[in-house]
């Protein structure tokens, strides 16, 4: 009992040291906890959504119609044919109206009804961004309806107009789903055939089974869409992958970080502790019980801080959950929680933090007691680094400060390390706006010098349109690995709609094959290489040798001459499959496969970068007050282990100034160097975040950071780094100048 009283007198007297360590543990188990059960909830009303209204593994348009129940039953698949039409609700309001299905991608109804005759269903977030409620009603194609209902899409669960949109405006785009029957009186409808396998190993090679079938039919495939490359779906089991993974890299920094910071506390507690651990042993305590006794610090800091943090995560993981249904909207009945994750994150800390503990407490044990009450273990040793060191030269104030970093190695990791999470945690959210803006203005804006892209639903011939400009386009897959896929582009050779670049920022033509710098990067080539691909549309192999790589991010392609596009793909010299364009153009029904609006790209990329303010906020918020804590615990410690020196200090004469600038100012170099060493160490991390994400993305992100964002950080992190010192001045000012008379005596 004796000993429990002196492990609460202990952390109290030190308390600022105990409750930084706690607050670390807390938010690490906070966002294991959130961060797990949210990827958890998101993954089963995915999976749960996908089977129970069968969201198809394919959807296809072709030239004729197909018997639907002959292709099922030879590849024991459901098909069904439904469609989709781009309706004008309002002036610059577009609605997507889905034909009702009833075997494949089922509409589920979030409130109301089914729609019938005259009636519609709508997503929840148009409906109610722009005042429709069920009962109202709403004019599409010149066609009153009457909204029954709300509903939700298992084939698009991310409402966005296209990929390259990237963000929803509800205020602009919607979805509805009518009968079929009401489907067939729309204009520029556009039928689709949806395809779910009932086998559910090997998709692409099934998928690749029907196209080969449909083609030897003698029927022409205008369009294939895989659901896993579709960004409607694909953007869901994404989100769950990045939740996955930062549910077990954050906290894991976070532990190693309280790991240290423990563990470095515990070392020199021990070790100031090593006279009074020798007099216990002369009392009559056994090792067992110092054992014990140690063991409570790193036991209360875990669990305290494990348990509140765990609680935090699971208050959290409901409210994160219903967030991203907010923009992923799925059927859910009730957000579950894994018990064995909340107890791991409760023991694993615990189990960590004590183990680390447990060995520097038997390494102290193991020394004599007659040793400890001399208190010879206590003595500082110069080590190796400082020996090596000619500081005779310098003057005071330098050497001064540059001992107190080489003395204390473990404290100056400590703080190195912290710094650099801070850093990373300040400048994540700036690299992702940098990245962004940096493939909008350098890739998208740079490259594209038109406005309107046009793909038709087969390919053509003869001249186009005047003011426009032809061009053909094949989706081809490596041979390798065919998860691997990207465009080959045939353009006029002397195109100015198309502006590339090599490494040194002249202009280059595609009069030769062409890959841009994300593709090169992602397949590791370089000029003479040799890329084999295989067309998803007829199956066939094709080798392409690369002549030249252009510096441009605005997404993977291979460019090359149009007759030379035609000649490789066996098409006649002047076809084309699209066009571009700087005015709008109309087209007879079906004609028009996709249309691309470049100012729309622009214009979503912008929205999404508004989108990223509340995240950068939130992240500078959090690495300050990481930051805030690793650097006062670290400050905290050189004035306590500086007091007798404090004191002399201010017994020889000096100024609080001259005080605060020779010991809370000796770490000014660490953090310096932290915040240096963190900018490669988070250009490599995001690096690493795009590569895993830029197939489900379909957008390969430049890795970049602005100078200003950089100075930005730097200023916050200075700004963090003096607000702690300005927390420990209380602390010198409380040391008195009897202290270095009581060291003395001793």
């Amino acid at each position: 009992m004796a000993l429990f009283k002196k492990v609460i007198r202990s952390m109290l007297e030190h308390k600022a040291r105990y409750i930084g360590s706690m607050l670390l543990l807390m938010i690490s188990s906070m966002m294991f906890v959130m961060a797990s059960n949210t990827s958890i909830n998101l993954e089963k009303a995915f999976k749960t959504f996908s089977e129970q209204n069968v969201l198809s593994d394919a959807e296809f348009s072709v030239d004729t119609e197909i018997d639907t129940n002959a292709i099922g039953e030879k590849f024991n698949a459901k098909v069904e044919l439904g469609g989709t039409a781009d309706c004008e609700v309002k002036p610059g309001q577009k609605l997507r109206v889905f034909a009702m299905m009833n075997e494949v991608n089922i509409p589920a109804v979030e409130e109301g009804s089914l729609s019938g005759a005259s009636e519609i269903m709508l997503n929840r977030l148009f409906a109610e961004t722009n005042g429709y409620g069920i009962g109202d009603t709403i004019t599409v194609a010149g066609k009153e309806f009457t909204v029954s209902g709300y509903c939700l899409l298992p084939n698009f669960i991310y409402v966005v107009e296209s990929k390259e949109v990237m963000m929803n405006d509800p205020s602009t785009f919607g979805v509805g789903v009518i009968s079929k029957a009401e489907f067939n009186t729309l204009p520029d409808r556009h039928y689709v055939y949806a395809l779910r396998f009932n086998e559910r190993d090997n998709i692409q090679t099934q998928e690749t089974a029907v196209k080969t079938e449909l083609r030897s039919q003698g029927i022409t495939i205008t369009s294939w869409q895989s659901t896993d490359k579709k960004i409607n779906v694909s953007y869901v089991p994404m989100e769950v992958g990045v939740l996955s993974k930062v549910s077990v890299a954050v906290p894991l920094v976070m532990l190693l970080l309280t790991c240290v910071l423990l563990g470095m506390l515990m070392w020199r507690m021990i070790k100031g502790e090593s006279v009074l651990i020798g007099t216990f042993y002369a009392l009559g305590y056994r090792r067992k019980a110092l054992r014990r006794h140690y063991l409570m610090f790193p036991l209360l800091v875990s669990a305290i801080g494990a348990v509140v943090g765990s609680v935090l995560g699971i208050l959290l993981t409901d409210l994160m959950f219903k967030f991203l249904l907010t923009a992923f909207p799925m059927p859910v009945q009730e957000t579950i929680y894994n018990n064995w994750l909340i107890v791991f994150a409760v023991l694993f800390p615990i189990t960590v933090l004590c183990g680390v503990t447990l060995g520097i407490i038997s390494k102290v044990l193991r020394i004599p007691a007659a040793i400890l009450m001399k208190g010879r273990e206590s003595q500082k040793k110069i080590n190796l680094i400082e020996r090596k060191l000619r500081l005779e030269r310098l003057k005071f104030n330098t050497k001064f400060q540059i001992r107190e970093q080489v003395r204390s190695l473990s404290r100056s990791f400590f703080l190195l390390f912290g710094v650099v999470v801070a850093t990373m945690l300040i400048l994540y959210g700036f690299t992702m706006k940098s990245s962004v803006d940096y493939m909008l203005h350098k890739g998208i804006k740079e490259m594209y010098n038109l406005k309107y892209e046009y793909v038709f639903t087969s390919v053509k011939t003869g001249v186009p349109p005047t003011g426009t400009e032809q061009f053909n386009a094949a989706y081809v897959s490596l041979v390798e690995n065919d998860d691997t896929s990207f465009y080959v582009v045939g353009t006029l050779p002397d195109t100015e709609r198309i502006r590339l670049k090599d490494s040194s920022g002249r202009p280059i033509k595609p009069e030769q094959n062409i890959v841009t710098l994300p593709l090169a990067q992602k397949l590791n080539l370089k000029p003479g290489d040799r890329v084999t691909v295989f067309n998803t549309e007829d199956g066939k192999e094709r080798t392409f040798i690369v002549e030249q790589v252009a510096d441009t991010y605005a997404g993977e392609f291979l460019f090359m001459p149009l007759d030379r596009f035609n000649t490789e793909f066996g098409l006649p010299t002047n076809a084309y499959i699209g066009i571009w364009s700087d005015e709008p153009l109309t087209f007879p029904q079906g004609e028009v496969q996709s249309t691309k609006s470049i100012d729309a790209i622009v214009a979503g990329f912008g929205h999404l970068i508004d989108q990223m303010g509340p995240m950068i906020y939130g992240l500078i918020f959090a690495a300050f007050i990481v930051g805030l804590i690793i650097i006062y615990i670290v400050t905290g410690l050189v004035v306590e282990e500086s007091r007798a020196n404090i004191s002399l200090m201010k017994v020889f004469g000096y100024r609080k100034k001259e005080i605060n600038r020779l010991i809370l100012s000796s770490n000014t170099i660490i953090v310096i160097l932290g915040y240096l060493l963190g900018i490669p160490a988070l250009l490599g991390t995001v690096g690493a975040l795009y590569n895993s994400l830029a197939d489900t993305l379909q957008v390969v992100l430049p890795v970049k950071l602005n100078f200003w964002y950089m100075l930005l950080g730097f200023v916050i992190v200075m700004l963090t780094y003096e607000v702690a010192k300005l927390m420990c001045r209380k602390k010198v000012a409380r040391i008195p100048m009897s202290e270095a008379l009581k060291v003395g005596m001793e």
